[in-house]
């Protein structure tokens, strides 16, 4: 493919705007956005006016009509992920969704038939596998330093940093509250470095502790307490089909010291730590810290993301972030609901 690639977005809101647009496409070789959706008009307008955007469109819809267009990338709020993905792959372009790619394990099947019938690439933006650290680390782990992984603790969790806009808070639109936000992010990137064992099982529980009233102020403002219907807290315990666990920890409110994005993975050969890079040893009995430091020379991570789904749409190449591995992880993710909801451990039918 010699052409610049035509790209559309779908969802003009912050992390289209802030990280997809800016710098993300704008500096993405060889691409063009040419076409925005959103169903705010004002703010499609905007959105149009400040990156140079020539088409404009309400209805998703109505965007995917274009035929000049190669790929889209669809930042929408999460329940909007998989009508929008389906209605892509059919149009038949290429497409990068934000995380979660979807809120339950059969939309996730539906998405990845969809691909396959269409003959196009679908990848989850799971910008966290870009940073340098992780890179960092999956190629120390490669190899062979950790050695086998047998447990593993991720922590997505904030003091007071609950995002107010309904998108998140409500139901309809989020499909769940931080477990699905940020807890993606550190499972996701736990699980790749660990190469996505089959999980089995999960024991979980999600609860609102705060959320519905107002001991905490919230970072961001004020959220509306009646529409707020997600968890605010949640906990899930894994088992994978090669004996390992994991444990998830995902919240947007509690007593902490401030916000902790991170993951422990304990090898048998060493500990790491994510995304501090330290790792802990012990060749020939000898104790042994250290630090992994990031690769540098990268874009942000965000960028890297959209480099890489652009350089696979244009040579061809499989997804950077294949869709039989986020089905793992929202297998997880929707497992953890499910045992909290019947109080009791979950069986995941994997293959």
């Amino acid at each position: 493919m010699s052409k610049k690639l035509k790209i559309g977005l779908i969802g003009a809101g912050g992390i289209a705007r802030g990280a997809h647009m800016n710098p993300g496409w704008k500096i993405a070789p060889d691409c063009e956005v040419v076409a925005v959706c959103d169903i705010h008009r004002p703010t499609v307008e905007k959105f149009a006016r400040d990156f140079n955007i020539p088409q404009v469109f309400t209805d998703y819809r109505e965007l995917l009509k274009l035929r000049e267009l190669d790929a889209v990338d669809i930042s929408t709020p999460n329940k909007i992920h998989t009508p929008a993905v389906l209605a892509s792959l059919a149009a038949g372009k290429h497409v990068l969704c934000e995380k979660p790619l979807a809120v339950t394990v059969s939309e996730v099947r539906q998405m990845a038939l969809a691909a396959k019938k269409a003959g196009k690439l679908l990848m989850t933006a799971q910008h966290q596998r870009f940073r340098g650290e992780s890179v960092a680390l999956k190629k120390w782990a490669a190899a062979g330093h950790l050695g086998e992984v047998y447990h593993a603790r991720v922590n997505a969790t904030r003091r007071n940093g609950l995002p107010c806009p309904p998108g998140f808070i409500d139901p309809k639109l989020s499909g769940g509250g931080p477990c699905m936000d940020i807890g993606v992010h550190a499972l996701d990137t736990a699980l790749w470095v660990m190469d996505f064992p089959r999980p089995v099982s999960v024991s979980g529980t999600a609860k609102v502790n705060f959320a519905h009233g107002d001991e905490i102020p919230g970072a961001w403002g004020e959220w509306d307490r009646k529409l707020f219907g997600v968890e605010d807290f949640a906990a899930g315990f894994v088992r994978f089909a090669n004996g390992a666990t994991l444990a998830l920890e995902a919240s947007w409110l509690q007593h902490q010291d401030g916000e902790d994005l991170s993951f422990t993975l304990l090898g048998k050969k060493a500990g790491v730590q994510w995304p501090s890079g330290r790792f802990y040893a012990a060749p020939d009995r000898v104790l042994v810290d250290g630090k992994i430091q990031p690769v540098g020379g990268l874009q942000p991570a965000h960028t890297e993301e959209i480099l890489a789904f652009a350089d696979a749409v244009r040579n061809g190449r499989p997804s950077p972030v294949p869709v039989a591995q986020t089905l793992y992880v929202i297998a997880i993710l929707e497992g953890i609901m499910k045992s909290s909801r019947l109080g009791r451990e979950v069986k995941l039918a994997l293959s």
